[in-house]
């Protein structure tokens, strides 16, 4: 095989990356350091330090099982960036733009669109400490890399879906600014802790039908809330929930799509509890490489090796008319 091809230096890495899971540098050739060295080169930040680049075939894994804890990411605009310096993005709200007939000779007006910004950063999440037995790492019958791969896409996949739908912007470290404080426009239930199909229409028809055609137009809801659809049904006794037809078709709610994210309130006082709108003005920008570091003296006395690994991201919705918010009754 020629050394100096790509899918050569790949997998040169994968395996050096291997190697240094289960054993650390103490055991590794000069080789192997070297490709280590390599992987640490491609996404260090002076806050890496101690920390390498999670190989592309285990970032790969890790991405593609967040999906099924993303919820809103699924459906979201996802801008994946090879740093993490703050992006200057530009917002509005997209209903009060429109064109207009000229005469012959006339000077076009200016469109009198507000147009904010938004600064996507890159908030860093931490996996939190993943304990591994000795005896685990060193059997080389076990895929180490499918083991952490795993318990990390569970634990960054969950911890990204609730903070890009709950979290306020504010804080110590600074949080990422979810839909739950994003959205603006609201429709309220008349009751709390219920709502009727006549205020589900109407949540969907208060969004332009401009953004009603787009292909990422959705419902957003927990699972207690899909539950509860599921059960109720409109004035022609049909009902608003219909499955799935495999390879056709899917689940819809009032014949839209939907998308589940257990992160979402249940409906209760003053709760947003049911997004609609065009999710691809939803912006979730992702720094594009992961660093995991491996802590070997912390659990010594347990015989165990640690590892943690962090993920950078951010999100903005940037046309605050693209989706709204079913609201439970506030007082």
């Amino acid at each position: 095989m020629d050394k100096n091809n790509p899918e050569h230096d790949g997998e040169r890495r994968t395996a050096a990356f291997d190697k240094f899971l289960r054993f650390g540098l103490g055991e590794m050739s000069q080789e192997e350091r070297l490709a280590l060295r390599e992987l640490r080169a491609q996404g260090a930040t002076p806050d890496d330090k101690g920390g390498y680049t999670v190989p592309k075939v285990m970032l790969n894994k890790i991405v593609d099982t967040m999906k099924a804890y993303g919820g809103i990411a699924s459906v979201a605009q996802i801008l994946m960036t090879s740093d993490g310096q703050t992006i200057n993005w530009s917002t509005s709200d997209g209903t009060a733009e429109e064109g207009e007939f000229l005469a012959e000779n006339t000077a076009a007006s200016a469109g009198e669109v507000t147009f904010g910004t938004a600064s996507l950063g890159a908030k860093k999440l931490s996996s939190k400490i993943i304990k591994v037995s000795n005896e685990l790492l060193q059997d080389s019958g076990v895929d180490i890399e499918g083991y952490l791969a795993a318990r990390i896409a569970q634990r960054l996949g969950l911890g990204e879906a609730k903070y890009l739908v709950q979290d306020s912007g504010a804080g110590n470290p600074l949080k990422p600014k979810g839909l739950e404080a994003s959205i603006t426009g609201t429709k309220n239930t008349a009751a709390v802790d219920k709502f009727t199909w006549q205020e589900l229409l109407t949540l969907k028809h208060s969004i332009d039908p401009a953004y009603r055609n787009g292909g990422t137009f959705r419902f957003v809801f927990n699972d207690n809330t899909l539950k509860m659809l599921s059960e109720m049904e409109d004035a022609q006794k049909r009902p608003l929930w219909l499955p799935e037809i495999v390879g056709v078709a899917p689940a819809t709610v009032l014949n839209i799509p939907y998308v589940i994210d257990p992160a979402i309130a249940d409906i209760g006082k003053g709760k947003k509890f049911i997004y609609c709108g065009d999710f691809n003005r939803f912006i979730v920008r992702r720094v594009s490489y992961m660093t995991l570091k491996r802590l070997v003296e912390r659990y010594a006395e347990y015989d165990q090796t640690a590892f943690v690994a962090f993920h950078r991201f951010d999100c903005v919705l940037e046309d605050t008319a693209a989706i709204k918010a079913l609201v439970g009754k506030p007082n």
